[in-house]
């Protein structure tokens, strides 16, 4: 059985994941999971008994792209093939199997049924005695999972979720807050930047049947590059490439005749780019 001390590892790797604080600890995170990877290759962990224990850790070690089994999950099931009535009463572990459930790959069934299991019992309210907190939480997941959230705006909601809780640590936490802010600082000193770029380019003036969405672009471009300051060239490149497509588009869609977009494109064939 993970004794409370890796549990509290699990944990700790959780909260610094959804407090945005990840990336200055890759090196350490893939070494506490590379361990409970191999304590469970080697058969040096019993088969845990908590709900919770088991599917936290799995959710983990798939986001991190490691390759673990979900027939770890088997033994919550019933003689009937069903997930056991009593998980219900676990609404901390229900809340992760549902999470967990979304890190399925094509076939697995068992999560599928992870999901529909969990999704519906969490969804009736049957847990009425447990904290504010957890039902926070999982309000919070039922809108939308984490696996399909923004994570810096996961971040910042988990920020103002977990100063509240009374077992935050306030280190932790205080260091979220200021990371945030430096992301947010670095993240705005880029929009400047595209927005100057843009009033350079000299081309709104000419192009006012186009639509004005370069902040909508910067915000794509922030969602799919990674946040960290070495990446601001990235995001910075994305967003100029996007908002040149979408001008692009709306030349063809909205401004050109048929003659005119026949010679433009015929233009850009014939460019060369190397």
């Amino acid at each position: 059985m993970i004794n409370d001390e890796n549990v509290e590892i699990l944990e700790l790797l959780e909260n610094v994941k959804r407090l945005g604080l990840s990336y200055h600890f890759e090196k350490e995170i893939r070494e506490a999971l590379d361990r409970f990877l191999s304590l469970e290759k080697y058969g040096d962990i019993v088969i845990e008994e908590s709900l919770h224990k088991t599917t936290l850790k799995f959710r983990l070690l798939r986001e991190y792209g490691y390759h673990v089994s979900p027939d770890i999950f088997e033994k919550f099931k019933d003689d009937n093939g069903n997930f056991k009535a009593c998980l219900m009463k676990d609404i901390k572990g229900m809340l992760s199997l549902y999470e967990a459930s979304f890190m399925s790959y094509e076939g697995e069934k068992i999560l599928d049924e992870a999901n529909s299991f969990t999704s519906f019992n969490l969804r009736q309210g049957i847990h009425d005695d447990e904290s504010s907190f957890v039902f926070e939480e999982m309000n919070h997941s039922l809108e939308l999972p984490l696996h399909r959230r923004f994570q810096r705006l996961e971040a910042r909601w988990y920020i103002e979720s977990y100063k509240n809780r009374k077992d935050a640590n306030k280190v932790l936490l205080e260091a979220a807050k200021l990371e945030f802010n430096i992301v947010q600082s670095n993240i705005q000193q880029d929009l400047i930047e595209m927005l100057r770029w843009w009033k350079g380019m000299g081309l709104a003036p000419k192009l006012s049947f186009s639509r004005d969405r370069l902040m909508e672009c910067f915000f794509w471009a922030v969602g799919v590059a990674p946040l960290e300051p070495k990446f601001s060239n990235l995001r910075k490149s994305l967003t100029k490439v996007v908002y040149l497509i979408t001008l692009i588009d709306d030349i063809y869609d909205v401004y050109g005749t048929l003659d005119e977009l026949e010679l433009f494109t015929t233009a850009v064939e014939r460019y060369c780019f190397y």
